[in-house]
């Protein structure tokens, strides 16, 4: 097991795990879950040994994160400045995938690249998801998901050309479906950038 790690964000101690060295790759957890969930597919341990430094991150109020009253996109922007991080690689599912939507359209020069899992409540971006545009993105779904309807990642495919995507498992939470063709995904996404 990954060993706790703690950062000060706004006065709020923040929970993260890590692994690995190289360029960064953000991770951030649904709703229902926290930043193990990550370790718990081999998603961390996939990042790191493709020459990355993968950091999984408790939100404020979820794992063993304090609370903060800020939102969630805002706070992904203050805890990367918090650990002196100028860009990155950033992976968000379900509630996880809306914050990083909302966070790399106001700052998409903080974004080396996306991926994004059953990320829910992109239409509220719309009219911003030409600044990410180009960026590199990978986008995973379950095939029946039934919390993301599919008009999430076929607005993102309409912005942004360049984007892959894939059927993973069946439920919302496809990494836990089929964590290994999951993380081949985003092994194989790396290997491009």
């Amino acid at each position: 097991m990954l060993e706790d790690k703690f950062i000060d964000v706004d006065g709020a101690s923040i929970h993260y795990i890590e692994s690995g060295s190289g360029k960064p790759f953000l991770m951030f957890h649904g709703a229902r879950f926290n930043c193990r969930t990550y370790e718990e597919t081999g998603t961390i341990d996939a990042v790191a040994n493709s020459g990355f430094h993968a950091i999984s991150v408790d939100f404020p109020g979820f794992g063993k994160s304090a609370n903060l009253s800020i939102s969630l996109s805002e706070f992904i922007n203050k805890f990367m400045t918090a650990l002196k991080i100028k860009s990155a690689i950033i992976l968000g599912a379900s509630m996880g995938g809306e914050a990083v939507v909302g966070f790399a359209v106001n700052y998409p020069d903080m974004v080396d690249g996306l991926v994004l899992s059953g990320a829910v409540g992109v239409s509220q971006y719309e009219e911003k998801l030409n600044n990410i545009s180009g960026k590199p993105m990978l986008l995973m779904w379950g095939k029946n998901d039934a919390v993301s309807p599919q008009n999430n990642y076929e607005l993102l495919l309409k912005y942004n050309k360049k984007a892959e995507f894939y059927n993973v498992g069946r439920q919302h939470a496809c990494y836990l479906d089929d964590s290994k063709e999951f993380n081949q995904h985003i092994t194989d996404f790396l290997k491009k950038l």
